[in-house]
């Protein structure tokens, strides 16, 4: 009994004293409930993993606090009067922690990586979406990749060229697909690049210092930033937890200084001045495979779903984080135009109504010759997805349609629903914005016009729309008239309810009151730079 007392006493004294540590030293401390995917700007496609990168890599430009295009990299650029080069003047103080400047050869390096056949990147993509010309042949391999349209005019002046004006080109540039990488660096670690801490260089605020899958990640101040003395924290220590309540514990005993919580957790917490209810840009919805099963290309019975889901409950009881019922494509803050967001301007769609729900099943049965409906319901195993599916899946019972729900790790999920595989009936999934344009939903993965793995549906009024609004469409240099497509294209899609949106994700955190100057943004990853610790 007195040994146990003994461990008991010097348990607690390393709670305190870890308590202590976190409560005074100058480093922030987070709990996160995911693990990092991949470190390679060209490879990840997660936001946690973006969310990393954005502590060691600097990308162009970036946004601020409100929301505005900044300079990083570059000091200063501008686009032709076509609107088709845009040169870009880079700072020549920057240079990586291997010592290297940073320079233009450094961004056409990555992007023609990105765009590499070989690599085949997840997110080659976005130099279509960024229309630099050549982009599609070059990805295609119809074309070598010094054919992209990037090049390095000298060492700090890099010249992009477009095929078309692009709306929204500065915004892309703050995305980290485009982040520069130091060509001799990854040729020299070859299949080792960005595998460990010692296959990553940084010229960012911060250098990743330890990296322990499955456990958590460290950064350090990086004291040869060009910046350095703007960065008022030695560090970020990063701890890999995937229990809301060992989080919330880890928050109370000092232990961390930011965590997220779980639903169950909202009303313990919601009266205490740590609690922070924050905006996210994801939207998540039903995606159907009508390819792969042709019940689920009946419109009809998509709409029997569309107004079958009880969202307010989803988000108000279940949730409970400050996530918004989703009627709409085109999430809330997304975008904006002459200083009015897109939804403040914009119509929703469906609603909660189970008559009509009913209503629309019946026409799905005498169309498709069958009184009964079951499908297999695709989810990913977080507390989020099962607790949502759950509803869902009554929700649809109600009406006597059957969901089968399977649970999958999160990469299983991503791996079935992919484009190659199509391996699922019905996915809840989520797409979250890359962009501050509405293209970013309505052009880049819906669109036919685009090869992308969400949905599979060809609609020559959409396709039309879309056409319009893409960089090279007929309104694409008209603002106003471009804003007013958007909503036509938004409603086409809704219309025939070709997903069906659920809600747009909040997150409930609990922020240490020492804890200053976070920024988050609906677009765009969680930036840590500007912190400061009482």
């Amino acid at each position: 009994m007195k040994k146990v007392k003994r461990v008991l006493l010097v348990l607690a004294a390393l709670s305190l004293s870890l308590s202590l540590s976190a409560a005074k030293d100058n480093v922030l401390h987070i709990a996160k409930d995911t693990d990092i995917r991949s470190l390679d700007p060209n490879i990840a496609t997660d936001g946690l993993s973006f969310e990393v990168m954005e502590t060691f890599l600097d990308s162009l430009v970036d946004y601020d606090a409100n929301g505005s295009i900044i300079p990083r990299l570059a000091t200063s650029w501008e686009p032709s009067p076509d609107g088709l080069v845009w040169t870009f003047h880079l700072r020549k103080d920057a240079k990586w922690s291997n010592g290297d400047p940073v320079t233009a050869n450094d961004f056409v390096f990555a992007w023609r990586r990105l765009a590499s056949p070989e690599l085949a990147s997840d997110y080659n993509f976005m130099v279509t979406t960024a229309d630099i010309v050549n982009a599609q042949d070059v990805i295609d391999g119809k074309k070598p990749l010094d054919a992209l349209g990037v090049k390095a005019a000298d060492d700090y002046t890099l010249v992009v060229t477009l095929a078309n004006p692009v709306p929204y080109f500065i915004q892309l540039m703050t995305f980290a697909v485009f982040n520069p990488l130091n060509e001799k660096f990854v040729t020299a670690k070859g299949s080792d690049f960005a595998q460990s801490i010692d296959g990553l260089l940084s010229c960012g605020p911060f250098k990743l210092t330890q990296w322990t899958p499955g456990s958590g990640w460290k950064v350090e101040k990086n004291p040869d930033y060009y910046d350095a003395k703007s960065i008022k924290i030695d560090g970020i220590d990063f701890t890999l937890s995937s229990d809301y309540q060992a989080s919330a514990l880890l928050f109370e005993n000092g232990q961390v200084d930011i965590t997220k919580i779980s639903a169950s957790l909202v009303d313990q917490y919601q009266s205490n001045k740590a609690f922070t209810q924050l905006p996210d840009g994801y939207l998540w919805y039903l995606s159907f495979n009508n390819e792969i099963y042709p019940a689920l290309a009946n419109e009809n019975l998509r709409l029997a779903f569309a107004w079958a889901i009880d969202r307010d409950n989803i988000t108000q009881n279940i949730m409970k984080d400050g996530s918004h019922s989703a009627y709409y494509l085109i999430p809330i803050g997304l975008a904006s135009h002459k200083g009015k967001d897109f939804r403040d301007g914009g119509p929703t769609y469906f609603g909660y109504d189970v008559a009509k729900a009913k209503e629309y099943l019946e026409k799905a049965k005498k169309e498709l010759k069958t009184d009964s409906f079951t499908f297999e319901f695709l989810i990913e195993d977080s507390e989020e997805s099962k607790n949502n599916a759950a509803q869902i899946q009554a929700d649809l019972a109600d009406i006597g349609v059957t969901l089968n729900i399977v649970s999958v790790p999160k990469s299983e999920r991503l791996s079935r629903m992919n484009k190659s595989r199509k391996a699922y009936e019905i996915g809840l999934t989520r797409w979250g914005p890359d962009y501050a344009d509405p293209c970013t939903y309505l052009g880049d993965n819906f669109s036919p016009l685009v090869d992308y793995r969400i949905t599979f549906w060809n609609n020559k009024e959409y396709n039309d729309a879309v056409a319009d609004i893409v960089p090279g469409g007929k309104l694409s240099t008209d603002p106003d008239a471009r804003w007013q497509r958007m909503y036509e294209a938004e409603k086409i899609f809704l219309e025939h309810a070709i997903f069906v949106p659920v809600w747009q994700s909040g997150k409930t955190e609990l922020i240490s009151p020492r804890v200053h100057g976070i920024e988050d943004h609906v677009v765009g990853s969680t930036v840590y730079r500007n912190v400061t610790l009482d």
